[in-house]
C-alpha cells in the first residue's frame, strides 16, 4: 500500500478552498448571529407589567382583548404623559409596578385620583401604597388558607379559582398605624420595632405625617377577596370622600401574558380592568425617573439591551476567532534516518539478554506472552491469574496441573540449555492447546 492511499492526495494535488466559499461561511454566520439578536430583543418596552410587552412578563395579552371588547385602552409611561391624559368618572386607572415606581409618579397618580371613577392597583409594594395615604400593608399566605373568593364580590364571585396567591393586602390597624409612624420619625431602618412585612426593596415610610395614613379613605367599608394569612388577595377601597373605588391585586402576576390564560385569571383581570369604557394604564418606564427621585419598585438587575449587546459581542468573538485562528494542516511526514526491521530488534533484544546473563528476565519473558495467548485461546477474561490459566490449560491438554504450574510459572533456568528447553517445552505446550 503507498503512502499516499494512506495519508491521502498530496499537498499539490489539494485545491485550496476559494474566497467564495469562506464568504458565504461568514455571511451565514453573520445571518445566524443577527437572527439570534433579534430574537433576545425585548419586545415593546421590554420591562415587566407593561401592556407593551409581549414576553411571559408583559401584559400585552389582556390589554388587546379588553381593546377588542370595546374599551379605549391608553397607555402612559412617563409623569407628563399622565397628567395629559383624559381622566373622567368613566375612566379605570391602573397602576403597575414596572420596577420604575418613584414616589413622586405616585404623586401625579394621586392628583388624577379626584376625577377618576376607578382605581386599580397591580402588586405595588407598601411604601408606593402610603405614597398615595393609603393604610394597607402587605400579608403573606398560609398553608391554612382557604380556597375561592370568599367573598360576594361580582367580578371575583365570578372568578372563583385563581393561580397565585403568594401574597396579599391587609388595612392596618391604628396601633400598626402609629407604630409605621414610629419608624419614619426616630429614623431607624426598620430592622426592629415592627413585625410588619416589606415587599421586595422596600423602606419604613417616612412620611412625616404618616401617624394621619388614611385619612382621606374610607377603610371602614373595605372587603376582601380570596383569604391570603390575614389578608386578602384583592382589597377593595369603597369609593369616598372625592377617592374612587379602589382595588388592589397582590399578585399582579396573575394578569400577565404567561399566566392569564391559567384557572379564572383571565376573567377577573377583565372584570377588574373593563368595568368603564375608558382605560387609563400607567406604567412607569425607567426613563422616567429623575435625578433626586425616590424609587419605590424593585429595579431591574441588567437593563434590556444587556443580553442582546452580550450576544452580539460573544458572536463577535467567535467570527474573530475563526477568521483569525491559526490553521493546523496535516499532519508532516518525515522519512525516518534508519529503518530496523523487527526480526533485528529481537535478535538484539535476545543478545542483551545473553551478554547479561537475563535468563530470568527471558524466562519471565517468555512465560509471559505465552500465559496471555495462552488464556486468549481458552476465552479466559482479561486480567485471569497463573491459577486460573493453569486449571484451563490441563482441561485442555489433560497434563498434570503441577507439571503446567512449573512450566509456566516455575524457578527460572540456570543455564543457556534450561532456557532453550524451557522455549521449547512453552512452544510445544501451546501447540497442544491449538490441536488438542
Amino acid at each position: 500500500m503507498s503512502l499516499d492511499v494512506i495519508l491521502g492526495p498530496r499537498e499539490r494535488d489539494r485545491r485550496p478552498t476559494s474566497r467564495r466559499t469562506k464568504a458565504v461561511w461568514v455571511v451565514v454566520l453573520v445571518a445566524l448571529l443577527a437572527v439570534a439578536v433579534w430574537r433576545s430583543l425585548p419586545q415593546g418596552s421590554g420591562v415587566p407589567m407593561d401592556p407593551g410587552t409581549v414576553d411571559a412578563g408583559g401584559t400585552k395579552a389582556v390589554a388587546q382583548v379588553l381593546r377588542r371588547e370595546g374599551v379605549e385602552v391608553d397607555v402612559v409611561r412617563t409623569r407628563e404623559e399622565l397628567a395629559e391624559a383624559r381622566v373622567d368618572e368613566d375612566t379605570t386607572v391602573v397602576v403597575s409596578d414596572t420596577g420604575a415606581l418613584t414616589t413622586e409618579a405616585m404623586v401625579e397618580v394621586d392628583e388624577q385620583l379626584d376625577d377618576a371613577g376607578r382605581l386599580v392597583l397591580l402588586g405595588l409594594p407598601r411604601n408606593a401604597l402610603h405614597d398615595l395615604d393609603l393604610p394597607v400593608t402587605l400579608t403573606r399566605a398560609d398553608e391554612n388558607d382557604p380556597e375561592g373568593a370568599r367573598c360576594t364580590d361580582p367580578a371575583a364571585a365570578a372568578s372563583p379559582d385563581i393561580s397565585s396567591r403568594g401574597a396579599g393586602y391587609a388595612v392596618m390597624t391604628r396601633e400598626q398605624v402609629a407604630e409605621a409612624a414610629g419608624e419614619g420619625s426616630d429614623g431607624s431602618d426598620g430592622s426592629g420595632g415592627s413585625d410588619l412585612p416589606f415587599g421586595p426593596g422596600e423602606e419604613p415610610s417616612q412620611d412625616p405625617t404618616a401617624d394621619d395614613l388614611g385619612s382621606s379613605w374610607d377603610t371602614d367599608g373595605a372587603r376582601g377577596c380570596y383569604p391570603v394569612g390575614e389578608g386578602h388577595a384583592l382589597l377593595t377601597l369603597p369609593a369616598a370622600d372625592g377617592r374612587p373605588r379602589t382595588d388592589l391585586l397582590a399578585p399582579a402576576g396573575i394578569v400577565t401574558n404567561g399566566t392569564i390564560t391559567q384557572d379564572d385569571n383571565a376573567a377577573l383581570a377583565l372584570r377588574l380592568l373593563g368595568s368603564e369604557r375608558h382605560l387609563v394604564w400607567y406604567a412607569p418606564a425607567f426613563s422616567d425617573i429623575s435625578e433626586g427621585d425616590t424609587v419605590r419598585g424593585e429595579p431591574s438587575v441588567a437593563p434590556a439591551w444587556f443580553m442582546p449587546l452580550l450576544l452580539l459581542l460573544g458572536g463577535a468573538v467567535l467570527l474573530t476567532m475563526w477568521w483569525r485562528g491559526r490553521r493546523l494542516g496535516r499532519l508532516a511526514v518525515e522519512p525516518l534516518p534508519v529503518v530496523v526491521r523487527a526480526s533485528e530488534t529481537t535478535v538484539a533484544r535476545g543478545r542483551l539478554y545473553r551478554r547479561a546473563a537475563g535468563r530470568g528476565h527471558a524466562a519471565d519473558a517468555l512465560r509471559s506472552a505465552t500465559r496471555r495467548r495462552l488464556a486468549i485461546r481458552l476465552g479466559l477474561p482479561a486480567g485471569a491469574d497463573d491459577e486460573a490459566v493453569v486449571a484451563a490449560v490441563a482441561r485442555a491438554t489433560g497434563r498434570e496441573r503441577d507439571a503446567i504450574r512449573a512450566l509456566l510459572a516455575g524457578p527460572d533456568p540456570t543455564t543457556d540449555a534450561d532456557l532453550a528447553a524451557t522455549a521449547t517445552d512453552l512452544a510445544q505446550l501451546e501447540e497442544e492447546v491449538r490441536h488438542p
